[in-house]
């Protein structure tokens, strides 16, 4: 009897093979290449010199370097090594998609053992991913904290060591949530502190003009401790209105617009802005807005220049207005009555300038009333009145006849009529002479009655016409359109 090397069992002599474990009695393998018998533990064949490639002398390798000590495969080992390289060999060229998976198993329970080991790998997988998801989303939580701990941490650095108004008030309107209508931050003034019971304060503008319902909104803040304390004081809407506020555009020289200014003793903002009506340009309406915010009150004052917008030699536009539309006897309004003066955008109009629109509008009303074939007598005795004194008086004058295209006679109430090569003549019922040029085919009053109605129509040459009037006679010119007294 001899004992087996691998599970210390009693071995028959001469046994190729454990009866108990399988394991080969002998070291030696044979090469896969030239199928000569090599000790297990050979690098290269002794007969042909390959390389030991072998399944079997793999896993003897392999179980070597695992266990730190050099150990024998067995004999299933041996065969299922040789039996997987040579399935390797046979399916090198097909590249499978996936790798077969090996089955260390020689019994029946072999598969279950494979899904179990696959089975075990995609649990790995999916706590693996699970555990990373938890953490992303732990750490975006944390960097969304960060962010909001940042942004109050920051407002609290500007609002603390920041000197410009403006960034402190955008700081505390961000920090306060106020920056939810998404409104243009206008300006912001700060009012230092004159004693101990006057906090530290500042004073901002924001407006809005891309909705239907433009306004401007006064915020005030006021130093409390190392904080600020952000309150809403006035909003003013402004329908249908384009608001724009910057000196730019209302033509502000230097700093005046906006600053801290005070009035009746009381601290207040001043600043103005522009709210035309939607899409307005030259010709049209504008306006701009004057405003005082009294800081103690929480009161808003505005005045208003209402006007036509007209643009300088410069290309910048200005609102050409009378006055402002409120009355200005509050000391807030005549204040802001003289800064308007300081506002380019605004142009008020002297006296004079209005008496002279006045005329104007007046005389542009009377040409409308006078327009129009209906009302041609009365327009040629309104553009001929200073000559039909003259004629009176024995002057020769040249008349003013208005040109028509259609008839400014009733044919109906055709009393005479006169015809030559060039020209008609016309005498209605009511006493009044109208032409005809046959030439541009254009009437025109000869006569309008302001003298007396006529009573008679003759030539007397071959364009001049004889007018009978109850106040004398009247020779009239018809090619250069003059007249005197035929008396």
């Amino acid at each position: 009897m001899i004992r087996c090397q691998h599970c210390g069992h009693e071995v028959p002599e001469g046994s190729v093979f454990c009866n108990h474990c399988g394991y080969r009695m002998s070291n030696e393998v044979t090469c896969s290449y030239c199928h000569e018998p090599m000790p297990s533990t050979s690098v290269f064949c002794p007969h042909c010199g390959k390389a030991v490639d072998n399944a079997m002398n793999v896993a003897s390798r392999q179980a070597n370097r695992n266990q730190g000590s050099p150990r024998p495969t067995t004999y299933n080992e041996q065969r299922q090594a040789a039996q997987r390289q040579a399935q390797r060999q046979a399916n090198a060229w097909k590249q499978p998609e996936v790798e077969p998976e090996d089955d260390d198993d020689n019994n029946e329970g072999g598969g279950g053992r494979s899904h179990y080991d696959r089975n075990l790998i995609i649990g790995i997988v999916l706590a693996v991913l699970a555990i990373a998801l938890l953490s992303l989303l732990k750490h975006c939580n944390s960097q969304e904290n960060d962010r909001l701990e940042a942004r109050a941490d920051s407002a609290a650095l500007i609002a603390e060591g920041s000197q410009d108004p403006l960034a402190v008030l955008n700081a505390e309107l961000s920090r306060n949530a106020f920056t939810d209508d998404k409104a243009y931050t206008g300006c912001a003034v700060r009012f230092a502190s004159t004693d101990p019971d006057t906090p530290e304060r500042i004073v901002g503008v924001t407006y809005k003009d891309d909705t239907d319902r433009p306004f401007v909104k006064v915020y005030q803040l006021t130093r409390d401790g190392a904080q600020w304390k952000t309150e809403l004081g006035q909003t003013k809407y402004y329908d249908g209105r384009s608001i724009i506020m910057d000196n730019s555009s209302l033509i502000a020289d230097g700093m005046n617009v906006p600053r801290a200014v005070t009035v009746d003793g009381k601290p207040c903002l001043y600043f103005a802005f522009l709210n035309h009506l939607k899409g307005a340009g030259e010709g049209n309406n504008g306006r701009v807005t004057l405003a005082l915010y009294d800081l103690d009150a929480k009161k808003l004052t505005t005045l208003t220049y209402d006007g036509q917008i007209r643009s300088r030699t410069d290309g910048r536009q200005y609102v050409y207005s009378h006055g402002p539309l409120e009355n200005t006897n509050s000391s807030e309004r005549t204040f802001l009555r003289q800064e308007a003066a300081s506002i380019g955008a605004i142009k008020v109009a002297t006296q004079d300038e209005i008496d002279a629109e006045e005329e104007a509008k007046a005389k542009e009303e009377e040409e409308k009333a006078l327009a129009g074939e209906e009302n041609a007598d009365k327009k040629w005795e309104h553009d001929n009145a200073e000559n039909m004194d003259k004629l009176k008086e024995g002057e020769e004058v040249k008349m003013k006849p208005t040109q028509y295209d259609k008839p400014i006679i009733n044919m109906k109430e055709i009393k005479d009529k006169l015809e030559n090569d060039r020209y008609l003549v016309f005498l209605d019922t009511k006493g009044s002479v109208v032409g005809f040029n046959k030439s541009s085919r254009k009437y025109f009053t000869i006569y309008g009655g302001k003298n007396g109605a006529a009573t008679g129509i003759s030539f007397s040459g071959d364009n001049n016409v004889l007018i009978k009037t109850g106040g004398g006679n009247i020779t009239y010119d018809l090619v250069h359109d003059k007249a005197k007294n035929a008396n």
